[in-house]
């Protein structure tokens, strides 16, 4: 007998057994993975696209929100908007289902210039104001994040949102079908154009102890009757025309223009001063009214969420303060304007945030799913 060096199996046999061994293994690798590739996940399918345009409101700001997270102001931690609200409800199973991502370009602080952009094609205008401004002269888009470098949902690399709308638009031939457009603007044209009052008035009684522009027995008169008239006469047709442009260049299908024919949302607006200042009840009421009437009837396939009779319900300003604490803001203790900053000065001292509350915020993504329901378009 021959020896065998101490090896148990002699060289050849074990070849054999080793060879066998290797593709035992193998074999046994395939069936240790060919079930986890078999039941492997395809990537998500996107069934749709919605596109909010607007302003704070949609991005889901709020004052303390951006002063807890400071200087970390992550777009994370502004999820809780209208638009997110509308797309969670969009996406239930009673409506569209799975697969809707929401492309919010939502910019706070911005104006309706702002939003078409200087772009002369499409209704933009050169700014004759400085970037930061949001006076009628301005067409600066998003100083957010522009001129405050404050970052976005999503990106607009220097366009207007009008401007990046139309691109993932592309014509009518968009990457994933838009299944919803949502749009709110104009509430920063209105704060400016208080804001511009604030400033005259305090200018004129400073210097002249009377303002002979407005008339008034006091301030706070004077202050009342320039928001009024500069309202009717100015800001509230400047917004209409400017929303009108919007959706006109939306559905266009001319060259350059969105050619969408689908559902669009338009928020209507709330009145979060109807406790500080009098008369603006009437007159917010009055300019849904009037986007209804004046609107409405060029785009059928636009419809109007109106969240006045939820957020000011009330049939006296303590009954409709209760309201306006529930769905906004205004009543954060965390985020309360100095007493006597505001000329109309607080009724019942409440003069904080003009945001939505998160119930607020809620309230609106149903106002906004229900208008989609009720949409002709979709």
């Amino acid at each position: 007998m021959s020896a065998m060096n101490g090896d148990v199996v002699p060289t050849r046999g074990r070849g054999r057994i080793m060879g066998c061994c290797i593709a035992l293994t193998l074999a046994l690798s395939a069936l240790v993975f060919a079930p986890a590739a078999a039941n492997a996940e395809a990537p998500p399918v996107v069934s749709g696209t919605v596109l909010a345009l607007g302003d704070s409101i949609s991005f889901g700001y709020t004052q303390e929100k951006f002063n807890v997270n400071y200087p970390n102001e992550s777009p994370s931690y502004f999820e809780g908007g209208v638009a997110n609200n509308f797309v969670k409800l969009l996406g239930g199973k009673e409506e569209l289902g799975k697969g809707l991502v929401l492309v919010n370009d939502a910019c706070p602080g911005e104006t309706s210039n702002g939003l078409i952009g200087e772009n002369e094609a499409i209704g933009g205008k050169a700014s004759t104001e400085p970037p930061g401004s949001k006076g009628e002269g301005s067409y600066h888009p998003c100083a957010y994040h522009q001129l405050s470098g404050l970052p976005l949902h999503n990106s607009l690399a220097g366009t207007s949102q009008l401007e990046d709308a139309l691109s993932i638009l592309k014509e009518g031939k968009p990457a994933h079908p838009i299944k919803a457009i949502t749009l709110n603007i104009g509430a920063n044209d209105e704060l400016a154009a208080i804001a511009k009052c604030e400033k005259e008035i305090a200018e004129e009684w400073g210097t002249k102890g009377e303002s002979p522009k407005w008339g008034g027995e006091n301030p706070k008169q004077s202050f009342t009757l320039c928001v009024a008239n500069t309202a009717k006469e100015v800001t509230f047709p400047h917004i209409l025309k400017n929303i009108g442009d919007i959706l006109g260049v939306i559905d266009s299908q001319s060259a350059g223009g969105g050619h969408y024919t689908g559902p669009i949302i338009l928020m209507g607006f709330y009145n979060p001063d109807g406790i500080v200042l009098e008369g603006s009840d009437l007159l917010q009421s009055g300019f849904n009214s009037a986007i209804e009437n004046e609107i409405l009837p060029h785009f059928p396939n636009v419809t109007f969420a109106n969240p006045f009779p939820i957020f000011n319900k009330g049939s006296t300003l303590k009954a409709e303060q209760i309201s306006i604490c529930k769905y906004t803001e205004m009543c954060n203790p965390n985020v309360q304007v100095a007493e006597g900053k505001n000329p109309a000065s607080p009724v019942f001292g409440k003069d904080g945030d003009i945001h939505p509350s998160q119930l607020g915020s809620t309230v609106l993504g149903k106002l906004a799913n229900e208008a989609w329901k009720a949409n002709p378009a979709k």
